[in-house]
């Protein structure tokens, strides 16, 4: 009975609609520049405190597009990102590791062909005719145009809430009774939040960068191993890098607190949000 019932809270508690989207849209009203608040925000972390407190120091001026209104909602809430161009390849690469779906994920014919022969239904010969194909398109695409392509086994991520300034992006990861998934079929050790680092790592190009959990809580479900598991395509070096651009988590009522919201006042579930 409890398991029929979860999907059902999970929705009633949707985290972006009954905590993300409150929480910063408030933020953002009182004021949309985020130069009273954003700092604050950044240094209620706990973990990787120089890599937050090196970011709070920088150019805290929220650029105009994220509060730009799209279909009535400001352009950072659930912000699509590319995928990470290293782990499209590094997919295609290990046919071996991959977790196949049902109907190999895709109700086109055509594109589920090319997914057999790269996973070797149809022999050795073909498997490596046909990655060497997949490679060669994915180069020729890039990770930009990766969107629908039959060789590509990890797709566009949404990051909840994104807020870009001159000098960086932070990325903005809400849960409530939701937990961290991986959201890819063909790879389940990615975690949510990892892979959504490593997309605002590239997003970011020569800006700092980092990603910060708000959940109910504010313990923090990142072990090291989910960062080894979720990157395989990584060297330890390269995988301790990203690991201090992540932050940590808060809960909502601490960051509340500290921007001067009222927690009491957020709804409940999606059946208490106001109407505009």
């Amino acid at each position: 009975m409890t398991t029929n019932q979860e999907p059902n809270v999970t929705r009633l508690k949707n985290s972006s609609l009954t905590r993300v989207e409150p929480v910063f849209k408030i933020l953002l009203k009182l004021d949309p520049t985020g130069l009273s608040w954003l700092a604050k925000l950044i240094k209620l972390t706990n973990k990787n405190t120089d890599i937050a407190t090196r970011i709070a120091s920088m150019n805290c001026k929220i650029m105009d597009y994220c509060v730009e209104l799209k279909n009535g909602r400001p352009k950072c809430f659930e912000r699509s990102i590319v995928p990470s161009y290293a782990f499209l390849r590094w997919l295609i690469e290990h046919p071996e590791r991959l977790k196949v779906p049902k109907n190999y994920g895709t109700k086109d014919e055509a594109k589920r062909e090319n997914r057999k022969k790269l996973l070797g239904v149809y022999g050795v010969q073909v498997q490596q005719e046909k990655m060497s194909e997949a490679l060669k398109l994915l180069d020729e695409k890039g990770a930009q145009k990766s969107r629908g392509q039959w060789w590509a086994f990890e797709g566009y991520t949404r990051v909840d809430c994104l807020l870009e300034t001159d000098d960086f992006i932070l990325g903005i990861e809400g849960k409530r009774t939701d937990k961290e998934s991986s959201r890819i079929n063909w790879f389940s050790p990615r975690n949510q939040i990892i892979r959504n680092l490593e997309a605002i790592k590239a997003e970011a190009g020569s800006k700092a960068y980092a990603v910060l959990l708000m959940n109910e809580d504010g313990s923090d479900p990142i072990l090291d191993a989910d960062f080894s598991n979720s990157l395989p395509h990584y060297s330890p070096q390269e995988i301790q890098e990203l690991k201090g651009h992540y932050l940590g988590s808060v809960s909502w009522r601490q960051a509340c607190t500290a921007l001067g919201i009222d927690p009491n006042t957020l709804p409940d579930t999606v059946l208490d949000i106001p109407e505009e």
